[in-house]
């Protein structure tokens, strides 16, 4: 009647260990790692911090930290704890004498002890109440250091995968919504681990979107999405509604999920939802996940059944969202691509008034990318050759990362780029501009030198180079 392969459940471990100063200089080094060994075991903590500073709570927040901002931990980024059951903290016992349900799920001081007093800290804990499986997992989201005073966010992490790479590896996958004509701006970035026996874990999906245009700030709430058979094209960005994004086809269903009464929409919703994923089409994001919002806060959400490998990936289809409040129109979409992180250190000539932000944006539009993209590590920043140059590192993003990593060196080099990294079907950007005032550290001094040297060479000597270089063309061609 059915069959199915019998894959492995393995143990799950996260860390924080990449910490980001919230506007300050890097003092703290340590780490927060999470052990679980099945959804139905308690989680195991340790944590080990130095550098510790008049501190007080550390806990969990909702969303990863963005590597580009100056102060990456703040709550117009990170926003609060993470608190899926919706505990009100006034009600929570003082002095981490109750039990993990009355404490949100990220108040991690809250339940095992703050920071007060410690420069060095250690401890090692168990929680009942902090998944690293299922819709309420902490993987992906972060951890805050706060000040004792004012409880000011001091330093943050991401909470991240903790893996050997004999065992597994890390698939990302990334829809990106970036036409310019588009109906939608912005990502939804999604990882994944795939074990040796093919098993996997969870994927991880982060969701970023608001409607395009630079200075938009329309909000619309509750639109469904979902996976499409296959990828869109130029039909992304047409006008009329009802021909949008059509080359998508229908949502994804690989394993053919209530095939039988395909028309029978009250069975399937009955069936189909957060409790019972299993049930829903693979591709019914909405139906497991909820509904999402445009034009509001980052979010973070974890789907049991979302490959990204195999005979049954989503990589290589398209993500549709559906109209707001809930109506069936397809209202914007997006490819779903590998999504990779090329590294690269840049050094760059520092003119008067350099502003490192409106130089990254400049870079940007001559290469025709969105932000996400391209970024730069804010820790990683030095100014080079007394105040002449600053170095900083850049991180290249996306599906064509390596051509954007090459195009950025030929565009620093020679100074333009004369067609964009990025090409988007159906669009010309006929503003763009392809040319940079910006030099790579150190090249006009060499420039400088070479043509130095060569003024500085004496007419006789430059007849006795040419003489030479005559006789030798003469022998070898002879």
């Amino acid at each position: 009647m059915a069959c199915s392969i019998i894959g492995g459940v393995y143990r799950r471990k996260a860390v924080a260990k990449d910490w980001f100063q919230n506007g300050e200089q890097l003092v703290v080094k340590g780490k927060i790692e999470f052990y679980q060994q099945t959804e139905y075991d308690i989680t195991n903590v340790e944590v080990d911090f130095e550098g510790l500073n008049d501190n007080s709570g550390y806990h969990v927040h909702i969303t990863p930290v963005e590597e580009n901002l100056q102060f990456p931990c703040e709550g117009t980024t990170l926003y609060g704890h993470w608190n899926p059951l919706n505990v009100t903290p006034a009600t929570s016992p003082r002095n981490y004498r109750g039990t993990p349900d009355q404490y949100e799920l990220g108040d991690l001081s809250g339940k095992f002890g703050t920071l007060d007093n410690h420069t060095i800290y250690k401890a090692d804990y168990n929680d009942t109440l902090l998944p690293l499986f299922g819709p309420r997992s902490i993987v992906g989201r972060s951890i805050v250091i706060h000040k004792r005073v004012d409880n000011a966010r001091w330093a943050c992490s991401t909470i991240e995968r903790g893996y050997s790479p004999s065992e597994a590896r890390e698939l990302r996958a990334i829809a990106s919504f970036h036409h310019p004509a588009g109906y939608a701006y912005g990502y939804m970035r999604m990882t994944q681990l795939v074990y040796r026996d093919g098993s996997t874990s969870d994927t991880v999906i982060e969701i970023k979107l608001r409607h395009p245009g630079k200075f938009d700030r329309n909000v619309t709430r509750d639109h469904h999405f979902a996976i499409y058979v296959n990828p869109i094209g130029v039909d992304a960005a047409v006008k009329i509604q009802d021909t949008r994004c059509v080359a998508g086809g229908y949502v994804w269903n690989p394993y053919y999920t209530q095939l039988a009464d395909p028309l029978n929409g009250d069975l399937y919703r009955q069936e189909c939802g957060p409790e019972n994923p299993l049930r829903c089409y693979v591709g019914d994001l909405s139906a497991r996940l909820g509904t999402i919002d445009l034009g509001l806060e980052r979010k973070v959400v974890v789907d049991s059944n979302l490959p990204l490998e195999g005979t049954v990936s989503a990589i290589g289809r398209s993500i549709v969202i559906m109209s707001p409040n809930k109506r069936p129109e397809r209202f914007a979409c997006a490819n779903i691509e590998p999504d990779y992180d090329i590294i690269k250190y840049a050094n760059i000539e520092k003119p008067p008034r350099f502003v490192l932000a409106q130089f990254i944006e400049d870079i940007r539009e001559v290469m025709g990318i969105p932000e996400w993209m391209l970024t730069v590590d804010t820790r990683k920043i030095k100014i080079l050759h007394n105040n002449a140059c600053i170095q900083f590192l850049m991180h290249f993003k996306g599906p064509i990362a390596g051509r954007l990593e090459q195009d950025f060196g030929r565009l620093i080099s020679i100074g333009q780029l004369d067609s964009p990294s990025l090409y988007i079907p159906g669009y010309v950007n006929t503003k763009r501009k392809y040319k940079i005032p910006y030099k790579q550290c150190g090249m006009s001094d060499s420039h400088k030198r070479n043509k130095k040297r060569s003024a500085g060479v004496p007419l006789q000597h430059l007849s006795l180079i040419a003489l030479v270089f005559t006789i030798v063309t003469t022998i070898l061609f002879k």
